[in-house]
């Protein structure tokens, strides 16, 4: 056997067509078993079994089609690294990349089994760098199920599946090789074999995996995004094992944009160590993330152990608890806290001393408060994860307040080391605001810069990683400096549709391989209801947001079946693979610049006072960062007998954000 079809790092077994036909089924059935056997996974009989029909599908596929496949390459069992899943067969013809399924024996196409072959074609599309070039083909090929017509058909470089049987599976990889152009350079399967898969996982993913004791560098992409993000999570495990090992006290402040890790990074110190008897904890003022985490975890660890969901839940909300809870049930007692080092996710987003009267009957600002729960502790660590324009609530202070707390602390003789990103200490747009020391030059805390604090990737918008700084300059009134970012991406930054239906059938086309999808609108755009929005959950309706998140699309209470939005208080911090934005009356575009309005029946009034316009303005920016695939945004047309919904007031907003480059759906 010619050593290019020895198996591979990443297939038991890749050749050229033309070497698959010549090659012994028996030595290829062995090669297959032996890879299986090299990885410590077991070959069962009915495993052998299907392989030995999968090879003789194949070998007769490819005898039909005879000479016109003799240019194109085979894959078996193709590794999907980091998700531990296995393609069954690629193949590779002219520009197209044909991603092949078996159910041996099957005589149904079972749903699961096309989502199944779906999200593979997907994940090539996303993740496998050369496949990004290519058409991506799902088949299925259930062995004994009935004929269908065989058309292929695309939508964003992936086709729809194509259903297949042992009798029409050539006629599905000729139609599949159709679709390219003569002139495309077939691609070989070394090609296919060397270049780079990067995975990135959901916020809710990425939590199911390091609860399973996986680490960052087990889900990471394997760039330079991945590769900060690593960086980020060793320099915090040293910092808590000095902390441990010297007996100090010390806090660290992370900083980075919307999407580029920051609460996967405090996922992953918080959760390894849940099993301790010192115990780690990630803490979130976040109500609906906490609860959305907690359940995710919940039911994964239960089906994947057989724990029950009692004792599961009780271990995944040690982990990751609310915030206020925390210090509600601390400030009663007098005694330390369990937990030496706490995550505390959007620091920025504490709140100050009048806030912590009203909420708590005391007269001090979140972070001092935080700060003296924890000087009861003979050392402790606490991590802030810190991210621009996410304050979407009065009374949120900064950064500048937890430099006041800390100096105050220091000068009652209670010292803290603080290790932070130099644009946690400076301050600036990558924080939205003063930084640290912005106000207190020749201040008495002692810092440590450290620039590994500092996530300058996105890992949410993949396909788009300069979509953060397009919203930014969009939400900025920089529709220019917005246009030019858009020019400069693979991708429109967003679509815009004055239709909710072609939204919704938008959405839909992009359900496929299990992504998901949703509607979203601005907690003030109440007047969307008149366009057949219903208002979303409020953030303290946890099950409807837990269901939203978590509900498969054929259920009437999750994302994708597109009937019920969420605000930006139930989205903040977790995502949707295609979203929805439903843009409201609340944030207009008049004379070059954007206008916040409130709901006073019957009429809008302006939003005057500069620091809740800035909240507006955030709300939008949360809304238009959930989405990690792509997002469309619906505006409505209005309607001039409704004094609330001029048509004016939407055209220009749609030709604002036309300006700004988006797309017409």
């Amino acid at each position: 056997m010619n050593l290019r079809a020895e198996p591979t790092s990443r297939s038991y077994y890749a050749a050229p067509i033309t070497e698959f036909l010549q090659a012994d089924p028996q030595n290829l059935l062995g090669r297959l078993t032996l890879q299986q056997s090299a990885l410590r996974l077991p070959s069962e009989p009915e495993q052998v079994g299907a392989w030995e029909r999968e090879l003789a599908l194949l070998t007769e596929a490819f005898r039909v089609l005879g000479p016109k496949c003799h240019t194109w390459s085979v894959l078996l069992e193709v590794s999907l690294f980091r998700t531990g899943k296995r393609i069954d067969a690629v193949v590779l013809a002219s520009g197209v990349v044909c991603v092949v399924e078996f159910k041996t024996g099957e005589s149904r196409y079972l749903a699961e089994d096309v989502r199944q072959t779906e999200r593979y074609a997907h994940d090539l599309r996303d993740f496998h760098e050369v496949s990004q070039t290519r058409l991506v083909v799902p088949i299925l090929c259930a062995e004994f199920a009935p004929t269908k017509p065989i058309r292929v058909q695309l939508i964003d470089q992936v086709a729809d599946l194509v259903e297949a049987n042992a009798e029409t599976l050539a006629s599905a990889l000729e139609a599949a090789s159709s679709l390219s152009h003569k002139a495309t350079t077939t691609l070989d399967w070394a090609t296919f074999e060397g270049s780079a898969y990067r995975p990135t996982p959901t916020i809710i993913e990425a939590a199911q995996a390091l609860y399973a004791g996986h680490q960052v560098a087990d889900i990471g992409r394997g760039d330079a995004a991945s590769d900060t993000l690593e960086q980020a999570a060793n320099t915090l495990r040293g910092v808590t094992r000095r902390a441990e090992q010297m007996r100090e006290k010390v806090i660290c402040f992370v900083t980075g944009a919307p999407g580029a890790g920051k609460t996967l990074l405090g996922l992953d110190l918080a959760l390894a160590r849940r099993d301790a008897k010192s115990p780690f904890a990630l803490l979130s003022g976040n109500r609906p993330l906490v609860h959305v985490l907690t359940e995710s975890l919940t039911e994964d660890r239960a089906s994947r152990t057989g724990t029950s969901k009692e004792q599961t839940k009780r271990e995944a909300s040690a982990a990751i608890q609310n915030l206020l809870g925390y210090l509600q049930q601390h400030l009663k007692e007098t005694k330390p806290p369990p937990e030496h080092v706490i995550v505390f996710d959007e620091a920025q987003r504490a709140w100050t001393a009048a806030v912590g009267k009203k909420l708590l009957d005391r007269e001090q600002s979140e972070p001092a408060l935080f700060l003296a729960i924890l000087d009861r502790l003979e050392w402790a660590c606490l991590v802030c994860l810190v991210g621009p324009g996410q304050e979407i609530n009065q009374g949120e202070g900064g950064l500048a307040l937890w430099g006041e707390a800390l100096t105050e602390s220091v000068r009652a003789g209670r010292p803290w080391r603080v290790v932070a990103a130099p644009q946690a200490i400076r301050g600036g747009p990558d924080v939205a605001g003063p930084g640290l020391c912005a106000e207190q030059q020749g201040t008495v805390l002692r810092i440590d810069e450290e620039p590994r604090l500092h996530l300058s990737n996105s890992m949410r918008a993949f396909r788009n990683e300069r979509h953060g700084q397009w919203v930014t300059h969009l939400l900025t009134g920089a529709l220019a400096a917005a246009k030019c970012t858009a020019d400069t991406m693979s991708e429109p930054p967003a679509y815009l549709t004055r239709d909710l239906s072609l939204a919704k059938a938008w959405l839909r086309r992009h359900r496929r391989g299990g992504r998901t999808t949703g509607l979203l609108a601005s907690s003030n755009a109440v007047r969307l209801v008149a366009e057949g929005i219903p208002p979303a959950p409020q953030s303290r309706d946890l099950d409807a947001i837990g269901h939203w998140f978590l509900k498969p699309h054929t259920d009437f209470r999750s994302s994708g079946a597109l009937e019920v939005p969420l605000s930006e208080f139930g989205c903040q911090g977790l995502e949707v693979d295609y979203a929805g934005v439903c843009w409201g009356g609340d944030l207009l575009w008049q004379e070059e610049q954007w206008v916040a309005r409130k709901m006073q029946a019957p009429r809008w009034t302006t939003v005057k006072v500069a620091e809740r316009r800035q909240y507006r303005l955030n709300s939008y920016r949360v809304l238009l960062t959930r989405a990690r695939e792509g997002t469309v945004i619906y505006i409505p047309t209005g309607n001039d007998e409704d004094p609330t919904r001029p048509k004016a007031e939407f055209d220009a907003i749609a030709h604002a954000l036309t300006r700004a480059g988006c797309q017409p759906l």
